[in-house]
């Protein structure tokens, strides 16, 4: 793991790196990202017509933003409950994105899960190196730093251990309510003692197993560190829903960012240089034919910044809490009229302007007023809630922050010194791209309900033609399963089993079943389905055998049924996954 070579190698020591006008130039996207016309409706949280006002720029009420200039501004953010992969060689800040992730899902009051190899104190020095403010997070329990070391290492033999593993990490998920998971290395739950094809197939059984969590995971892997790793990280990338790979760039000197690959809109033209700030992590910037000291000096020179903090539209409450909580340091200012305010924040150039209320027309358009016109540091405090679609709408119009109350004095200080660092120096991208929105998505953010994170639901149904019909979205990710197996070059069956009710117990039982080389794709409250790898018709007598002599009458006919598929070299996977039928 790259650990703290890519956190305190390249951070940057300005104290006030500050500029009265905007200096860094747009990245080179000369239209925003365009959905994919392909994908299901349920994966993008409705029909094709209800969502085609917003597809250019993804900001649907379920998108996740990652703290990731390029993902956020390019792409329209993250879809959620999915499986990420950074990659790249050493010292490219794969360990610092990881922890920016995190640090943005805080901010926005998303708790988070890190799994990594390093002591956790040793996590918490690398963040304040680069100035991501997270000790109090993990002291209030926002924010789970783990560290598995051996023993999960020498557990993982077989895919009912990455089961037991999956299901603890599960389990504390849901205990501190997280949204955001990052393992980084991802090598951390794979156990490469054994042979290539078994580490293969648990890699898929572990991939296969975080996509059932009610989570958006960025996997962590160097593809440069160790020649027996690569077969692992190019398995990663085949099946991962998104790929961003960082490497250095030797014609600039400085380093590249590119969205290798994006299952839910075109990557065309998404790659850009970035750089790391104190404070903000890795930033994204226009380096074609630029030296990295020619991009970068304006953002290490100084001048003097406004300490003026400005409401817009606040109540005489919050405006008093702002004032008891940012004390002497800073010059609160207030203005009733949202119209007034963003002429007045055009005029004065105050180092921060701080929009409210929530979900209301005119905040919105103050802040695309802002956005265009403005030098200001934007940011939205929200007197209420803390909805996602709140987030996406204001930051798709060009606000730097969101702001939840109620909240602390420190809390508040922090967020609000970090948005004054870089006041007078936000990025091209969020104007020419991002701050504008279309009435039709504006109708939909404000009008969603808000969703806690859930467990999905079932992913099969049994039909009565003796066939099995996949929820579509699962079956994009077994057709993934399928095609990789294929690969191997040797028979397999597609196995599934559906309990009429959800029995923890028969999972466990169906999961120790399975042999190292065997993928557990999904295997969850009473559902079960596995690719059982080098199996012909004799290997699934021998399965059945085996599933008999352990569950007995726990496979009642009435109350379980089950089926499957055989693969043989040669054949066509197109449809495999909807020819399994009842055994």
């Amino acid at each position: 793991m790259n650990g703290s070579t890519d956190v305190r190698s390249n951070s940057t020591t300005s104290s006030n790196p500050t500029r009265s006008s905007k200096t860094d130039t747009p990245l080179p996207l000369d239209t925003p990202a365009q959905e994919l016309s392909g994908t299901s409706p349920r994966e993008h949280g409705g029909g094709d017509d209800a969502n085609r006002g917003d597809r250019a720029h993804g900001g649907r009420t379920d998108r996740l933003i990652s703290g990731i200039d390029l993902l956020d501004y390019g792409a329209g953010g993250l879809m959620p409950h999915k499986v990420y992969l950074i990659k790249g060689g050493t010292g490219v800040g794969k360990s610092l994105l990881g922890l920016q992730y995190l640090t943005r899902g805080l901010e926005l009051q998303e708790p988070g899960v890190l799994i990594t190899d390093q002591k956790p104190e040793n996590v918490l020095a690398q963040a304040h190196s680069i100035g991501f403010a997270i000790e109090e997070s993990v002291r209030r329990g926002q924010l789970a730093i783990l560290n598995p070391s051996q023993r999960y290492f020498e557990l993982v033999e077989s895919p009912a251990d990455v089961m037991a593993i999956v299901e603890e990490l599960g389990d504390y998920i849901k205990k501190i309510g997280a949204r955001r998971l990052v393992i980084d290395p991802v090598f951390t739950l794979i156990n490469t003692s054994y042979s290539s094809h078994f580490a293969l197939s648990i890699t898929q059984s572990l991939i296969n197993a975080l996509e059932d969590l009610p989570v958006t995971t960025l996997l962590v892997a160097s593809h440069d560190e160790n020649a027996e790793l690569n077969p692992i990280t190019r398995q990663l990338e085949q099946n991962a829903f998104g790929v961003i790979d960082l490497s250095q760039d030797q014609a600039t000197g400085g380093r590249m960012m590119r969205l290798s690959k994006l299952s839910y809109a075109s990557n065309d033209n998404l790659s850009a240089h970035y750089r790391i700030l104190n404070g903000r992590g890795l930033i994204n910037y226009r380096g074609e034919g630029e030296k990295v000291a020619d991009v970068t000096k304006p953002w290490e020179e100084t001048s003097p910044v406004s300490r003026t903090v400005l409401l817009l539209g606040a109540q005489p409450e919050t405006i008093r809490r702002v004032k008891e909580a940012l004390g002497s340091d800073y010059q609160v200012q207030a203005e009733s009229d949202l119209k007034a305010g963003v002429e007045r924040a055009t005029r004065e150039k105050p180092g921060l302007v701080l929009v409210s209320p929530s979900r209301a027309l005119g905040s919105v358009s103050a802040i695309l007023d802002l956005a265009r016109n403005a030098s200001s540091s934007i940011a939205f405090l929200s007197p209420s809630g803390n909805r996602q679609a709140d987030k996406v709408l204001y930051l798709r119009a060009g606000a730097d922050d969101f702001i939840t109350e109620p909240f602390t004095p420190a809390e508040l200080r922090a967020r609000v010194d970090a948005l004054i660092r870089r006041s007078g120096r936000r990025l091209n991208l969020r104007d020419s791209h991002m701050a504008a929105v279309s009435p039709e998505e504006m109708s939909s953010l404000m009008n969603a309900s808000e969703a806690s994170p859930a467990r999905k639901g079932p992913i099969m149904q049994a039909t009565g033609e003796d066939r099995v019909q996949f929820d579509p979205d699962f079956n994009e990710r077994l057709q993934r399963n399928v095609d990789t197996v294929s690969k191997f070059d040797q028979p397999f069956a597609l196995y599934w089993l559906k309990a009429n009710d959800d029995d923890p117990e028969l999972n466990r039982s169906l999961a120790q079943l399975c042999r190292q080389e065997d993928v557990v794709c999904h295997n969850r409250a009473g559902e079960f389905v596995a690719i059982l790898s080098g199996t012909d018709q004799n290997g699934i007598k021998g399965f059945e055998n085996r599933l008999n002599e352990k569950l007995g009458n726990r496979l009642d006919p009435k109350r379980v049924r089950r089926g499957y598929s055989l693969y043989k070299p040669g054949d066509s996977t197109e449809g495999f996954t909807q020819k399994a039928t009842n055994a």
